[in-house]
């Protein structure tokens, strides 16, 4: 069975013409609003038998349950052993996507997370698609679009993912309490299917654990170096716990600017206002700054020693927020 599209996805269908589709679609927009989503529908849509803006869901290659087990069907991964996709599998994509369709009709290559490819990599593509295989379609995601040589997006047509509407992301999240849903997307700033793994993954509870830690380093001075060693041995939440952070800090900014402001995330609205009232507001953009660089960075998964990383960004919390002090 096809998945349908949420409502925020299904409007881009507007803009696929098979008949008159260019070969390459960039599609960008923000992690978790769902790129990845949509890359499965249109990867379905066109390696469907049936000439139609919908997959027919009765041909050969629509019954196919997973697309990993299509044979007109490929896409880049990064390897388990490595921090980004080697220009040899891009090799081995281009000598795939040259060899007759398995089925006769068109292929697929997916190649998600753009930013995640070598210049070197990023090079070799750029020159699949300024001479693409017959009947072949590249769908490109990435986060950051800013980071994407030119001469990829000029060879590809832009198709970007826009925040939906709260309304149509609790809507989706239905079958979830409407509180705690409403509580996700606050957290995830509206981005539907990080909402959705935060509600799966029963990250309210890891919420609760981040208010706790930060409460502590500023109510009972707290010493940074525990916390922060809490926090590396808890990976899979650690680049959370960083846009968690910022949220705190650009709060505090908009506290500043209004103080009747209404919308702060409610479990920490007294620390944004505390330092708000109390820090060098220019202090705390220059630390909204670096905050959102360590994001940006541990989101790349670099070799960077994450531990000496988020010490420091603790460190100058503390310098520029004078944190350990107690607060009111």
């Amino acid at each position: 069975m096809i998945d349908k599209l949420p409502v925020w996805l299904e409007i881009h269908l507007r803009s696929v013409n098979r008949q008159n589709m260019h070969h390459a679609l960039l599609i960008t927009g923000r992690k978790g609003v769902g790129k990845k989503e949509l890359t499965k529908y249109l990867s379905t849509l066109f390696l469907c038998h049936e000439n139609k803006q919908r997959p027919c869901g009765e041909c050969y290659s629509c019954k196919i349950s997973e697309l990993s087990n299509h044979p007109d069907f490929h896409e880049l991964v990064v390897l388990e052993d490595k921090k980004l996709i080697g220009i040899s599998q891009i090799h081995e994509l281009r000598n795939k996507l040259y060899e007759s369709s398995f089925l006769g009709k068109n292929k697929v290559a997916v190649i998600p997370n753009l930013e995640k490819i070598s210049i070197d990599g990023l090079n070799a593509i750029l020159k699949i698609l300024e001479e693409p295989p017959a009947n072949t379609f590249f769908f490109l995601t990435t986060d950051f679009l800013n980071q994407i040589p030119l001469t990829i997006r000029s060879r590809s047509f832009g198709m970007k993912v826009s925040t939906p509407s709260i309304d149509d992301t609790v809507n989706w999240l239905s079958d979830y309490p409407r509180d705690d849903s409403l509580r996700a997307i606050q957290l995830t700033n509206n981005l539907p299917f990080a909402a959705k793994e935060f509600l799966d993954n029963d990250l309210l509870k890891t919420r609760k654990e981040f208010v706790k830690d930060i409460s502590g380093i500023i109510k009972e001075g707290k010493d940074i170096t525990i916390i922060s060693e809490k926090w590396i041995e808890e990976t899979t939440s650690l680049n959370l716990k960083i846009e968690w952070m910022s949220q705190i800090l650009s709060d505090s900014v908009k506290f500043n600017a209004d103080q009747s402001i209404e919308n702060l995330n409610e479990d920490t609205d007294k620390i944004s206002k505390y330092l708000s009232s109390n820090a060098n507001i220019h202090k705390i953009h220059k630390l909204i700054s670096k905050t959102n660089s360590l994001w940006n960075l541990f989101s790349r998964e670099t070799n960077l020693r994450k531990d000496y990383q988020l010490n420091a960004l603790f460190i100058d919390w503390e310098k520029y927020l004078g944190i350990s002090k107690k607060f009111q």
